[in-house]
């Protein structure tokens, strides 16, 4: 079952609830160590390059999955993309199609489908010694940064300056996957999108390369500029979405949240074109959400279409390259 992020993890202060949950976040954290002093890396013979976080959903790490993903395909790389297919009922180790639903193989690895081959399955190593019978000549792996079972020869973590660690705290008492020294310990690079706060960069070591990143819109969708929207999403972090119609200067009549990953049921779009009508205005979503919508409805709802636009690409491939490069000849 999907849920919602709790309003109690990003707030910047300690409450009665992220008080009352702390002792379960000590299991988890214990629960965490275990299972990283039993789990057993398995080598790859593609380098593998993962795009993680470290809070629970919402940093932007599909997004920059997407980004790197077309980027090492400019540089003449053959990339795949490797994910869990998070939310899909399809467990065994498949190749996205585009016939494929949400529902069978979870909505991120249909977006990264559109970009290079991506294999979905609980057992991401049999999923790696796939991409390599497939041509591929590297892997990017879209979360998998806490798994220690499998390999990872560079791991990028995201993190987005409206969230940052959210109260800081882990799981259930905040939004952390894992402690922040930790995630940071194993890190080779961060990408921040957006303004981060002193307080987050001060939690990056110095030795780990920053570069920055903004969400950008596409320019077709500067028309919503001043239109009435009732806004929905179904994503971890929905403010982030809301924020990026503001951005716009987009009139918001409306903001309709719903869990992370949730499928819409003709209903739920029925009721949403209700409210739409009532206030006179259009339905918008995201791109990750507009997936998951039946297909008979998607002409009522548009969608913003972003882009991450990095600071420094160049730098980014050459690094990237270096780690591909090392790899082959080893």
């Amino acid at each position: 079952m999907m849920l919602k992020a709790p309003k109690f993890w990003y707030l910047k202060r300690d409450t009665f609830l992220s008080n009352s949950l702390y002792p379960f976040s000590l299991f988890f954290r214990l629960g965490t160590k275990i299972r990283n002093l039993i789990g057993k890396e398995k080598q790859s013979k593609l380098a593998v390059i993962c795009i993680g976080n470290i809070v629970i959903g919402g940093a932007g790490k599909t997004p920059v999955a997407l980004k790197i993903g077309n980027m090492l395909k400019e540089g003449g790389y053959n990339p795949n993309f490797v994910s869990k297919g998070y939310g899909g009922l399809e467990k065994n180790n498949t190749l996205v199609k585009d016939w494929h639903s949400p529902k069978s193989v979870g909505d991120e690895p249909l977006l990264l489908s559109e970009i290079a081959p991506t294999w979905i399955g609980l057992d991401r190593n049999k999923s790696f010694e796939l991409a390599i019978g497939n041509g591929a000549d590297c892997i990017v792996m879209d979360d998998g940064f806490q798994n220690p079972n499998l390999q990872k020869d560079f791991s990028i973590i995201v993190i987005n300056g409206e969230q940052g660690f959210g109260n800081k705290r882990v799981i259930p008492a905040g939004p952390l996957r894992e402690s922040i020294s930790r995630g940071l310990s194993r890190t080779n690079l961060v990408i921040t999108i957006g303004k981060i706060s002193d307080s987050v960069k001060e939690k990056i070591p110095k030795h780990i390369p920053i570069i920055g990143a903004n969400f950008k819109i596409k320019e077709d969708d500067l028309i919503l500029k001043s239109q009435k929207i009732t806004a929905f999403a179904g994503i971890a972090y929905p403010e982030k979405f809301f924020n990026s119609l503001k951005l716009l200067k987009a009139n918001i009549v409306d903001e309709i949240t719903y869990s992370d990953h949730h499928i819409y049921s003709e209903n739920d779009l029925l009721y949403l074109a209700e409210i739409a009508n009532k206030n006179k205005s259009i339905l918008v979503t995201t791109k990750k959400d507009m997936v998951r919508i039946p297909k008979s409805f998607r002409s009522l709802v548009r969608t913003i279409d972003g882009f991450i636009q990095l600071d420094d690409e160049k730098l980014l491939l050459e690094i990237l390259s270096n780690v591909i490069e090392n790899k082959i000849n080893s």
